[in-house]
């Protein structure tokens, strides 16, 4: 904030002051019969202007999946109508100069979005690992309807704030969607650990909603678990024989739960509870795996249950309306 202060101080008439003592004592000097002769003034013009808004965050990857999906968008939906709209310029037949938007990759890597209109180019990239940057940059003043003298400066700041704010706006109409979280596909991937490389978890392993599904049900535990506790439990809930599963399976897999961030000790002692991570990660895996996913593949699959005859629940109905809703999006992706 205190930057932004300190930039907002800096208006036409202060840079107009430093430069004409610059100019003094650096350029050239006029005599006073010199300057009877001719009427000598300085005159200061803009010839290219950027103006440009970061977005701190902490990690990478929420910069790189917002960047992803703003590169995606912007590429199928910034038109040629809706760029004009941006930049607040008035789209005619006449009109010369650029007007597209293209996804651009620099020599050191990374990628930069870039819209054209005119002489004006908007650009988002990625920076430091931890900005995300959007910047307009203007190369003539006139496609902005402004002259280039430095006394225009307050009026060129405030078309620019006017367009970023509009680049934004699109930004945030197209990120607010339904974005893919690959949360299933990062945990089936696996993990290393000092010379060890650890197995993913995958949905489609019983074991593991099996031993998921006994975490989570954990009342009676509340000092944690052992490991011959948890084996214990899961054989006496899904009735198997010890044979069926060992006491080392339940390590391998509490191992790699732990490995995963989804378990951890309590304290020095041998036991190990669910982390916050792996409640959440527990409880959509084995909700996914038999509420949601068993029953809508049937539906899809197998066999529809009869709409005109199904019984008054409102689970039911809301499975009806899943069913509706999933065919209507195969279809619509079948149709792209």
């Amino acid at each position: 904030m205190a930057l932004q202060a300190a930039a907002d101080k800096l208006d036409a008439l202060t840079i107009h002051k430093r430069l004409d003592y610059w100019t003094l004592v650096l350029g050239p000097k006029f005599s006073k019969k010199e300057r009877a002769a001719i009427n000598l003034r300085r005159a200061y013009s803009l010839n290219q202007i950027e103006y440009c808004r970061n977005f701190i965050f902490r990690r990478n990857f929420p910069i790189h999946k917002l960047f992803e999906r703003s590169c995606e968008m912007g590429l199928f939906r910034l038109t040629a109508d809706k760029v004009a709209q941006i930049f607040g310029v008035r789209l005619t037949k006449r009109m010369h100069g650029k007007l597209y938007s293209l996804l651009d990759k620099l020599d050191h890597g990374h990628h930069v979005l870039r819209v054209y209109c005119k002489g004006l180019v908007g650009r988002m990239y990625e920076k430091y690992s931890t900005f995300l940057r959007l910047e307009i940059c203007v190369n003539r003043l006139k496609d902005l309807g402004l002259k280039k003298g430095l006394d225009n400066l307050q009026a060129v700041r405030q078309r620019l704030i006017s367009a970023s704010d509009r680049f934004l706006g699109f930004e945030a109409e197209s990120l607010n969607v339904h974005l893919d979280f690959p949360l299933f596909q990062r945990l089936a991937l696996p993990i290393v650990s000092g010379k060890t490389k650890i197995p993913g978890i995958r949905i489609q392993d019983t074991r593991m909603i099996r031993l998921m599904e006994v975490l989570l049900h954990g009342g009676t535990q509340l000092q944690a678990w052992r490991t011959a506790q948890i084996h214990q439990a899961i054989l006496t809930t899904f009735g198997l024989s010890p044979n069926t599963y060992t006491l080392t399976q339940v390590r391998y897999d509490v191992r790699k739960m732990k490995a995963h961030g989804l378990l951890q000790r309590d304290q020095r002692r041998y036991c190990y509870r669910l982390t916050e991570k792996g409640v959440n990660v527990a409880l959509m895996m084995t909700l996914f795996h038999s509420r949601v996913c068993g029953p809508l593949a049937n539906s899809l699959f197998h066999y529809r249950p009869d709409e005109d005859s199904k019984p008054p629940s409102k689970i039911e109905t809301a499975y009806h309306k899943a069913d509706h809703a999933i065919q209507h999006v195969v279809d619509l992706l079948a149709a792209a």
